[in-house]
C-alpha cells in the first residue's frame, strides 16, 4: 500500500514538472504544435522537423500556467494579422485558425514563442 502511494506521488511530481518544463503547451485535437522560443520576430528560424496536421483543423488550443497576458499573430506571407485568443478555462487558452495559417507568433508577457502547424 504505501509502495503505491509512493509511485503516485512520483507521478504526480513527474507530471507536474513536465508540465513546468513545457509550458506553454500548444495543441490542436491531432497533436501537439512544434514550438521555438525566440528573441524577437525580426527574422525567421529554422524550426526543424515539424509535425503534420490534419487540414480540417480550424480550433488552436493553449495551456499556460501564469497569468500574463497572451497575444497571437497569424503569420502570413510577411504580414502579422492579430489573432482573437479567448480564455475558455483557468490556464485554457483558444483561437481559430484559417486555413492559410501556417506560423503562429505567441507572446506571453516578455516571452516569444514560434508555433508551426502545417497541413497534409
Amino acid at each position: 500500500m504505501k509502495n503505491r502511494i509512493w509511485i503516485l506521488v512520483v507521478i504526480i511530481i513527474s507530471i507536474v514538472g513536465l508540465i513546468i518544463i513545457t509550458d506553454p503547451i500548444v495543441f490542436a485535437s491531432d497533436g501537439l504544435l512544434t514550438k521555438k522560443e525566440v528573441e524577437s520576430y525580426d527574422s525567421q528560424y529554422d524550426l526543424g522537423a515539424t509535425r503534420r496536421h490534419d487540414s480540417e483543423i480550424t480550433g488552436v488550443y493553449m495551456f499556460h500556467l501564469g497569468n500574463e497576458k497572451v497575444t497571437v499573430q497569424s503569420e502570413r506571407m510577411q504580414e502579422d494579422k492579430p489573432i482573437a485568443v479567448d480564455e475558455i478555462l483557468p490556464f485554457l487558452y483558444k483561437w481559430q485558425r484559417q486555413v492559410e495559417d501556417s506560423a503562429f507568433r505567441v507572446t506571453i508577457g516578455d516571452k516569444k514563442y514560434y508555433y508551426t502547424i502545417v497541413s497534409n
